[in-house]
């Protein structure tokens, strides 16, 4: 065995011990973006694609209950939005949208697990509805257990037209492997989101690389934590670092 695949593979076991040995994640990117515009008392806009509940591993949920943020959230699953409607019932500033994001407006398929709204409590299994069914069957989910059902469906770009929204400060996107595709949907719109949070754990591999490039094209700063990446734009940091204009 020659010297440079020996020291090739040290390497390699080096990089999987450091990663062993890091500390549980208990801090996001996210969460210090939302502090700083606490702090700063700004009023902002969040867009929020696949809310599921609202509340089970939901970023923005914290900051969204206070009741200061103008909150637009969607979910096509019936199951997770009746829940999401619970969840965010009496907030004005918070509009609740039942719809899936696609490449066009109409229906579209979506993959959930049978009877999920019937489970126990503790069972998060409405959580991984998703258009492709292998999706839901990587979470553990058999083919017997999984149901088609037929949504509405917006393209992200005619939903904000729609909203007359002027700009997005923050988009957060959990849509269970389409997360690529919303992401590339958002960097097409006329006035892109200052931030973008989106989840990096479910992309494909040849997804990967192109996507960060195309986000770094458009002008924005990358940070990640175990599951997802924060994509900012660099004026908005500028602008967080100064006081309240």
């Amino acid at each position: 065995m020659n010297r440079r695949l020996i020291s090739r593979q040290l390497m390699m076991i080096t990089e999987l011990e450091i990663r062993r040995s890091k500390p549980e994640v208990t801090l996001e990117p996210l969460d210090l973006v939302l502090a700083l515009f606490d702090a700063r008392g700004e009023e902002i806009t969040i867009l929020q694609v696949g809310a599921c509940d609202g509340v089970n591993n939901d970023p923005i949920y914290d900051h969204v209950v206070k009741g200061f943020t103008r909150a637009i959230l969607v979910e096509p699953n019936p199951f997770a939005f009746a829940r999401l409607q619970k969840t965010y019932a009496g907030l004005p500033k918070v509009t609740l949208i039942q719809t899936a994001i696609g490449e066009h407006d109409g229906e579209a398929h979506l993959y959930r697990v049978k009877n999920s709204n019937q489970v126990e409590s503790d069972n998060l299994s409405f959580q991984v509805a998703s258009f492709y069914s292998e999706h839901l069957e990587r979470h553990g989910h058999k083919p017997d257990d999984i149901e088609r059902i037929s949504v509405p469906c917006r393209s992200l770009q005619s939903l904000v037209a729609e909203l007359g929204l002027p700009k997005i400060d923050i988009l957060q996107v959990d849509a269970e492997g389409f997360d690529s595709a919303v992401v590339r949907m958002a960097l097409k719109m006329p006035v892109r989101p200052d931030c973008i949070n989106f989840e990096h754990v479910h992309l494909r591999a040849v997804d990967r690389k192109p996507l960060f490039e195309l986000l770094k094209v458009h002008g924005y700063l990358l940070g990640y934590d175990a599951s997802n990446i924060l994509a900012l734009q660099m004026p908005l940091l500028e602008r967080l670092k100064k006081g309240k204009t």
